[in-house]
């Protein structure tokens, strides 16, 4: 059996100088070339094998100094220490071409008796690994051998055929892994080995002495040439590669140069971590990364990463993982390189605790806009940094500190005041002192007009899919960067769930029973099944030869996916049988050959008759689901991109053209807007959404300061101009496609008919179904204490404001500070804006600033205008409790803790005499220090309430023990009282709170 990988090539920059900082890692020079390294931890040594020195080194694990050196015969390229600490074997490359003889062989180091025993190997040897049992797999370019180090015999186990290897001298600057080109490990448990060569890759199961193995070839090769495997041996890295015990990939690194001598990679089982260098391209000729040295540190399921951190030089072979998992050996460019990977955190290390900063166009406020980002060291250190921005209008401040720090972003809206779209800013942080390469952070900017529609909700990250889910209220969002899957509820737009793809999934599609997402990824063989019920992994198909899957598309009979070939072949279509959880590679397409444009996409007819294909290269194609095979293929355009959609009245759209059921143009749509972003088909109209763009190497790129449009298009007739209605701005530009992805499907219109959602620059963009209908004005009925709806309201306490027209939507935000604009709405008072927390068309939910008492006036603006003035006033205190509703329980009961267990207070958990209870509440007013309107409450110190109410129970006075801000929380209040001995008993016994003129009372239950 032949697999191969094959690899191809994209742009990965390199880091500027000035962004290096310090180094993680002590290196141990050696004095020559390494090959292998094993740890014989009860006599606390690494053995280092030294092929160019002709012996092994004797590392010191207490001292990580060089403690001795064994002389051992010419070549030592692999090592391994028996289970049982006895007995260390040498593997010797020894393939010296003629007229020298080969010298070929394995020595057998006694540790206890300190002997040595030399047999000689008939063929070059390429690893050796010790098993459970505590015999040696030995490979060699003809056989693999069973070697027992106690008897010294040697069982020949299986040949192989086809394996050539390099003969000595090499050029120089040629190192070990270059020259042997092979690598062998075991898995923790002593129970799996595998193997990598230059054309070999296998599996021995120690305990059944059965070989698994299988002819490749790669494109790159398998680089870094280093094979480590998990603790139970499940899965291993082969090179680049990340593969299952049947040899398919996982998922691989991407952009691999595949240099042999540059990197290596560790599995840590007990973190589910990968530590891995794997040397990047810097472009597309092909030339190796110029940055710094680095490690990153990836998820052992999916390759994603977790941070990057900077070696003081590069791997260079195999490494080792000690058994408490604190520290890692690799073979380095000096030698060996110590990593304490388990103490990473007392490294200095420097992270932004958010990746986005996000400012919102405001309609009531222009002045400079701040918010804060916080910067930490994920170990808890205290570590210096600095950080900037290259943008005009955009400030930081202080731009330098030391971990953990608090930082001001600032903003000047008039300078943005014509992009009304959303721009894209970046902070830099930098440090001397940190071994990691900090993430930047993207600051978004909008700036949108009233007349805008639509609410964006930021992802961060690399988006590059959506799709509704056609039988339940949610979309779903492909997350690149991340290998996920989002999962969002449509009611609330709230994220439901993150599901772990491969690495680099490219596109998705749902079965046609609803049941399952089908995703695709780039780099790996997999393509991952999702339950929509459970909303968790089902099931994994391994694509036939290790193709990986660029698009799927599912009808009512086939579920079909355009492949990029393992084997370096051309992109071709795929059935997927979900049942079997194999692919198998169309004989043909129809009377057409199986070969289509790598960059190309698939989408199905919602009912499930057609699937839709569309190429870059200008190509269409149709398969039909009724008579199982392709029917039509053209080729009428030089190239296509942009939008993609197909309908279930036969109707087809790729880019700006509208097709029937022949893939012939029946219409052109207008070009005017915009370059195509999304389409989606809803009965017999369709949405449309365009952004203005910039063209570069013949694809267009979004100009995200502009904003978006969004239009509805009739057509039920065959008409060459379908009539364009309801064409509106958006409050941000959708996303186009790029070089290698040039489509795009960013329009999603949910189940309900209720929320049309957009992949935008920020993230996503939730327009209402109506979102082209006249808005109404605002009008605001009540404003009233948001804990217990009374009309008291106080400096700092949480409001609710009613009324109709108050937002076209339903949006919560998290973000900090409070926005004082959420979906399009603002409120002032007194002309001040007030934080928001939650809007929806009859309700808002916000905090009223300190910085306001007395007869105030409310207004609300949104898109569809101004609202009346409504007047009310701040008083000084207006103590009110909140209330929540517990799972079992009729009415809602108020929010007051019994600290004895942690639970609220019910009548079947009733106050005792000597309790301490927490009352949350809002409405206390002033505190010392004064609390900060929109800003989480601190911790210290506290903020106390000026006024401290008077609490009591019954005719008992209750001691306050603290009446103040709940630290962590925005405008809530926290009173912590000691209830006496002498307090009344009873069912109904009254709990008051006095502070100044106004008062609060709940009945509560008092029980012995």
């Amino acid at each position: 059996m032949i697999k191969a990988f094959w690899w191809k090539i994209t742009i990965v920059l390199g880091f500027g100088a000035a962004l290096w900082g310090g180094t993680f890692g002590t290196v141990i020079a050696i004095g020559g070339h390494a090959a292998d390294l094993a740890l014989d931890e009860p006599r606390g040594v690494l053995y280092v094998a030294n092929f160019t020195a002709n012996r092994i080194e004797v590392v010191s694990l207490s001292n990580h100094s060089i403690q001795t050196s064994i002389n051992v015969a010419p070549q030592p390229s692999a090592l391994a220490v028996s289970p049982d600490d006895r007995f260390l074997l040498v593997a010797h490359f020894g393939n010296n071409a003629a007229p020298a003889t080969p010298s070929n062989a394995l020595t057998v180091i006694d540790l206890n008796a300190n002997t040595q025993q030399v047999f000689t190997l008939g063929a070059p040897p390429l690893g050796v690994a010790f098993g459970i049992d505590g015999k040696a797999l030995i490979v060699t370019t003809t056989d693999f051998l069973l070697f027992d180090p106690v008897l010294g015999t040697t069982t020949e186990l299986q040949t192989i055929t086809g394996l050539v290897a390099k003969t000595l001298p090499q050029p120089p600057a040629t190192f070990p892994p270059s020259i042997v080109a092979a690598s062998v490990n075991a898995s923790g448990d002593g129970l799996t080995i595998y193997g990598l060569g230059d054309a070999i890759q296998f599996r021995y199961d120690v305990t059944t002495q059965s070989l698994t193995g299988e002819l490749y070839t790669a494109s790159p090769p398998l680089g870094p040439r280093v094979v480590s495997v998990s603790q139970d041996g499940t899965y291993w890295t082969a090179g680049w590669a990340l593969e299952d015990t049947q040899f398919y990939n996982i998922s691989q690194f991407g952009n691999a140069t595949g240099l042999l001598s540059v990197g290596s990679t560790q599995i840590d089982s007990s973190r589910n971590l990968i530590y891995a260098q794997v040397a990047t391209k810097a472009n597309s000729s092909g030339t190796t990364f110029t940055g710094p040295p680095t490690m990153q540190m990836v998820a052992s399921d999916n390759l994603a990463v977790v941070d990057q951190i900077l070696l003081p030089e590069n791997l260079a072979g195999k490494s080792a993982l000690t058994s408490d998992n604190m520290t890692m050996f690799a073979i380095s460019d000096s030698g060996v390189l110590v990593l304490p990977v388990g103490s990473i955190n007392q490294a200095h290390r420097v992270q932004p605790a958010q990746p986005d900063v996000v400012f919102r166009g405001n309609f009531c406020d222009r002045q400079v806009a701040t918010q804060t980002l916080t910067v930490i060291d994920p170990g808890g250190g205290n570590t210096a940094f600095s950080i900037s921005s290259n943008t005009a209008g955009l400030s930081v401040n202080p731009s330098s500190g030391v971990t953990p720090a608090t930082i001001s972003v600032s903003v000047d809206p008039n300078v943005f005041a014509n992009q009304k779209g959303t721009v894209t800013a970046t902070l830099t942080l930098q440090s001397a002192q940190a071994v990691n390469i900090p993430n930047t952070v993207r600051v978004l900017i909008n700036s949108q007009d009233p007349s805008q529609r639509g609410t964006f909700v930021d992802i961060p990250g690399t988006l590059v899919d959506l799709l509704p889910d056609p039988g339940r209220n949610r979309f779903y969002i492909l997350r690149q960067d991340q290998n996920q899957v989002l999962v969002y509820d449509g009611g609330n737009n709230s994220l439901l769930a993150t599901l772990r793809t491969g690495n680099t999934p490219k596109g998705m599609a749902i079965t046609f029973d609803g049941n399952y997402l089908l995703v695709g990824c780039d780099n790996s063989h997999y393509l991952y099944v999702f339950d929509l019920t459970a909303l968790q992994l089902a099931s994994v198909v391994r694509m036939s030869g290790g193709d990986y899957v660029q698009s799927v598309a599912a009808s009512a009979n086939a579920i079909l996916a355009v492949t990029r070939s393992a084997a370096g072949g051309d992109p071709s279509i795929h059935r997927i049988d979900l049942q079997s959880g194999t692919s198998t590679k169309l004989p043909s397409l129809g009377v057409y050959q199986n070969k289509v444009n790598l960059n190309s996409v698939l989408t199905a007819s919602p009912n499930g008759s057609s699937i839709f294909m569309a190429g870059a290269d200008g190509s269409v194609m149709l398969y039909d689901a009724n008579t199982g095979t392709f029917t039509v293929s053209r080729k009428d355009y030089t190239t296509l991109n942009g939008s993609y959609a197909a309908s279930s009245f036969n109707q087809y759209v790729v880019g700006n053209n509208l097709l029937d059921a022949s893939l012939v143009s029946i219409g052109q749509f207008e070009s005017g807007t915009g370059a195509p972003s999304g389409f989606a088909f809803v009965d017999q109209f369709g949405y449309r959404t365009t952004t203005p763009s910039s063209s570069a190497a013949g694809v267009a790129s979004s100009i995200s300061s502009s904003p978006g449009n969004i239009e509805s298009l009739d057509l039920s007739s065959r008409t060459s101009a379908p009539s364009v209605s309801q064409a509106t701005a958006m409050v941000e530009a959708p996303l186009l496609g790029t070089t290698g992805a040039a489509f795009t499907r960013t329009l999603a219109p949910l189940y309900n008919r209720n929320t049309i959602v957009n992949l935008t620059v920020s993230g996503f963009t939730i327009l209402p179904w109506t979102y082209a209908a006249a808005t109404a004005i605002p009008v605001l009925s009540n404003v009233v204490n948001a804990a217990d709806g009374s009309p008291n309201i106080a400096p700092g306490g949480l409001i609710s404001i009613y009324g109709q027209d108050l937002s076209p939507i339903n949006l919560a935000t998290s973000q900090i500070p409070l926005p004082t604009a959420v979906a399009n709405s603002c409120l002032t008072v007194n002309g001040l804006p007030i934080p928001i927390l939650f809007v929806s068309p009859n309700q808002i939910n916000a905090q009223m600033p300190f910085s306001i008492d007395g007869n105030v006036t409310v207004t609300l603006r949104t898109p569809g205008g101004v609202s009346d003035n409504y007047n009310t006033t701040v008083l000084p205190n207006a103590p009110s409790v909140f209330s929540a509703t517990l799972p079992g329980l009729d009415s809602p009961v108020a929010t007051i803790v019994r600290n004895s267990n942690g639970q609220m207070v019910t009548g079947s958990n009733p106050v005792h005499p000597g309790d301490v209870l927490i009352i949350y509440a809002t409405g206390l007013g002033q505190t010392a220090p004064a609390g900060q309107t929109g800003m989480p409450s601190p911790s210290n110190p506290l903020s106390s309430a000026l006024t401290v109410p008077v609490v009591t129970l019954g005719s008992a006075n209750l001691s306050v023990l603290y009446a103040g801000l709940a630290p962590g929380e925005i405008g809530v209040n926290q009173i912590n009282v000691k209830v006496p001995n002498n307090v009344p008993l009873g069912l109904s016994i009254p709990l008051k709170i006095a502070q100044g003129s106004i008062s609060t009372s709940i009945p509560i239950r008092v029980v012995q």
